[in-house]
């Protein structure tokens, strides 16, 4: 009770004190007509009142603009800011992007598997570097849309180095990339094969020193939104795993030797799908680090 009749108070003397900085000097040394006054008073930039003339019009400056916000004697309540996660537009065939703020300004390099004069593992007509390329493209817009910077080795159906390098020229030229560009994370996307055509299933390899919670935490996405059967996670010395100097791993999306397994990685909502569970495993990562 006391703080409010000192607010109160405070609020009349401060009021007093405007009114006579602004009418004592007109009666000593008219420096300003009261039309000045009455036009400064009431222009567009000023705070308007119902009646009540220039001293309500003064008073209401006074306590809506100044007292009002600094005390908070009307009991308004604050804003502290910040805008709150943005939930972006599910992309077709699997679950909502929530840009939830961990890969913000993250660098995250993709590199499709194979391309150009390597198409990878085949089976009749279907590439393995073809299957690579779209679900790297699909994990790049993923990404993108959820704040991290992505740098893709390849985005079209070609190789990386110059033609007519070598296979180890080759694959440093993308690892070129993620170290040139200081990446936070390399993800190397792949389609696996096998002579034996009956063996299905994804797995993620890492590299032995490094990485096994990235792999555990996409393997683990990949096979809840693919269904696919879990072939689990290892360790490998790929070179694109043990040049790399960042968190690295190489996702097997399925086997292409294997007729309803290469049937199932053509078909865009399936890709869409292994997409997300390698951006949501990438999310967990971050997220848990």
């Amino acid at each position: 009770m006391i703080n409010k009749y000192r607010y109160k108070m405070l609020s009349w003397v401060t009021l007093l004190a405007v009114v006579m900085t602004i009418f004592a000097p007109l009666a000593v040394s008219h420096a300003a007509g009261v039309g000045d006054v009455l036009d400064a008073m009431t222009s567009p930039t000023a705070p308007t009142t119902s009646g009540g003339g220039i001293l309500n019009t003064l008073f209401s400056f006074i306590f809506d603009k100044l007292l009002g916000p600094i005390l908070n004697i009307f009991g308004g309540s604050s804003s502290t800011g910040g805008s709150p996660p943005v939930k972006l537009p599910p992309s077709s065939g699997g679950g909502p992007v929530l840009d939830s703020g961990v890969l913000r300004g993250k660098v995250i390099v993709v590199d499709p598997g194979h391309g150009g004069d390597n198409p990878g593992a085949t089976a009749g007509n279907k590439r393995e570097s073809d299957n690579n390329l779209a679900v790297g493209l699909k994990l790049r817009d993923k990404l993108r849309q959820a704040g991290a910077t992505v740098v893709m080795t390849r985005d079209t159906d070609r190789n990386v180095a110059p033609v007519g390098s070598t296979l180890g020229q080759e694959l440093q030229a993308r690892v070129d990339i993620a170290e040139k560009n200081h990446a936070d994370m390399f993800v190397s996307v792949h389609t696996n094969s096998n002579p034996n055509p009956s063996i299905v299933g994804a797995m993620t390899f890492y590299p032995s020193s490094k990485s096994s919670k990235l792999a555990l935490e996409v393997q683990s996405a990949l096979i809840r939104e693919t269904g696919a059967v879990d072939k689990g996670t290892e360790t490998a010395t790929y070179y694109v795993l043990r040049n790399t100097t960042m968190p690295s791993i190489l996702v097997e999306m399925g086997f292409i030797s294997n007729a309803a397994e290469a049937e199932k990685m053509q078909r865009d909502d399936y890709r869409n799908r292994v997409a997300q569970g390698i951006f949501t495993g990438i999310g967990k990562y971050f997220q848990t680090k």
